[in-house]
């Protein structure tokens, strides 16, 4: 239980001894100073800190209204009580128009108890009151500064009065003095572009009638003329009918991060163009390569000789397709991996024009697939070997049959590329890790360059497998690429 100090302004004793024998019978715990002289109160009020004070209202030397002056000036917060043996109702109304919590009559010291536990009753809901408004003048003030800081004011507007009650930031956002600000929404909409307002109101009209939260980007147009982009969120609140009562937002200024973000995607748009500009030329530059050497094999006599060239002439151009494919692309990271496959067995069924390919039936099972470039190049080349090898060397000059190229990827993410065909097979003495074949030693090493695995199957002519996953970076510089 508390302890409360009570200062007694009393010339009598006795008096004080029959104010404190009422206290005590309270059951009040209290340690109590008694002055009759201005000096001694003062002294009392800043060294003993009273939380009550009790006084008569005349004394020989000091009297009870200047001490209730000084008390005032003191300790404001502290109650005043006026004990005394006669005091008319002109100096107690007066008493308490300056700032007394009560008065007793000596006559009737059974009332103080009661006038004491008031006036603390008091101090104690003043004090809650206080300890209230500080606490909501501190929120009131973090919110504002968390306004500030966040670039976004806060606004609420009467459906039913069509009045806009709007934070300090939200006029600060908008370049508007408060005070020349109508506060309702017709001037809201008004700081809107007019381009954005049909947009704005749209959403508008939606929340009312859906009743659900809004979020919308617009822009605003300050007094100065200076155009500022927004970020709006909101919500309705409905009454105890359910009837749509109010609906508050808030506005945040996203200009600088509006300009970062576009000048962002105008330097990514640049960064693309240059991209497919360098893919453009890197294709252009590996053609005139296949040109050239299209045109040295017209000076080779010796057919061995002759079908190299061919070949790397071919290699060359599946190189190029991937970077022709990533300059149409939309993504210059990524291309349409059965796009790119579709082109690369159609040119290759054109190059090999002396062979049977006209009997040949291509049969394309192809999903969507995009791949990287350097993954990209790996299998095009792959793809370009296998499906070379079958065109010259599964058929005889008058078979016909079917040449199968297959591109799954299963929900893990791991591509299934198969290319087969049902004709005349391998030797059964066929071994890949021994067999003496540029273009097979090739499949071995570009498969180990993208982690895949190949599984052969002979017993319907020849299907080759591999199995494998998109290498990112960090896997190409792992496997020493």
């Amino acid at each position: 239980m508390k302890t409360y100090n009570i200062l007694i302004l009393e010339d009598v004793p006795f008096d004080v001894e029959l104010m404190e024998r009422e206290i005590k019978k309270s059951g009040i715990e209290y340690s109590s100073r008694t002055v009759e002289i201005e000096e001694d109160f003062i002294k009392e009020i800043n060294e003993f800190k009273p939380d009550l004070i009790l006084a008569d209202h005349s004394l020989p030397h000091f009297d009870g209204l200047s001490a209730l002056e000084i008390a005032k000036l003191k300790c404001p917060e502290v109650p005043f009580i006026f004990v005394s043996g006669t005091i008319g109702e002109e100096f107690a109304v007066d008493a308490l128009k300056k700032g007394a919590k009560d008065y007793v009559l000596k006559s009737n010291l059974s009332k103080i108890v009661p006038a004491i536990q008031r006036a603390l009753e008091e101090v104690k809901e003043q004090q809650k009151r206080k300890k209230a408004e500080q606490a909501l003048i501190k929120s009131h003030w973090q919110l504002m500064e968390a306004q500030k800081i966040g670039h976004f004011g806060s606004w609420e507007w009467n459906i039913h009065s069509d009045t806009m009650d709007c934070s300090d930031e939200f006029y600060r956002i908008s370049g508007i003095v408060k005070e020349n600000f109508t506060n309702n929404y017709q001037s809201f909409i008004s700081r809107i572009h007019p381009d954005d307002v049909e947009t704005v109101s749209e959403y508008t009209n939606s929340t009312l009638e859906n009743l659900k939260p809004f979020s919308a980007e617009y822009r605003i147009i300050r007094p100065n003329g200076d155009i500022r982009f927004v970020s709006s969120h909101g919500k309705v609140i409905t009454g105890d009918n359910g009837e749509v009562s109010r609906i508050i937002g808030t506005e945040q200024d996203v200009t600088s991060s509006k300009i970062a973000e576009d000048k962002l995607k105008q330097s990514l748009k640049e960064k693309e163009m240059l991209l497919q500009e360098i893919h453009h030329r890197v294709k252009n530059n590996l053609q005139v390569i296949s040109s050239l050497l299209r045109l040295q094999s017209y000076h080779i006599t010796d057919p061995e000789a002759l079908e190299i060239f061919r070949e790397s002439q071919n290699r060359v151009s599946s190189i190029s397709l991937v970077h022709e494919k990533l300059y149409q692309s939309h993504d210059t990271g990524c291309i349409d991996f059965a796009d790119y496959l579709k082109s690369l067995t159609e040119d290759l069924f054109q190059f090999f024009p002396n062979t049977n390919s006209s009997k040949i039936n291509l049969k394309l099972e192809l999903e969507y697939v995009k791949l990287n470039i350097e993954t990209a190049i790996s299998c095009g080349l792959i793809v370009n070997e296998l499906l070379t090898n079958s065109l010259k060397h599964a058929f005889t000059s008058v078979e016909s049959g079917e040449i199968y190229v297959g591109l799954i990827k299963d929900k893990n993410n791991k591509i299934l590329l198969t290319v087969a065909d049902d004709g005349q097979g391998l030797p059964s003495q066929f071994n890949l890790d021994e067999i003496d074949s540029f273009g097979l030693e090739l499949v071995q090493h570009l498969s180990k360059r993208i982690n895949g695995n190949i599984s052969i199957d002979r017993s319907n002519g020849t299907s080759f497998k591999i199995s494998f996953q998109e290498l990112n970076y960090k896997g190409r510089i792992t496997n020493g690429e």
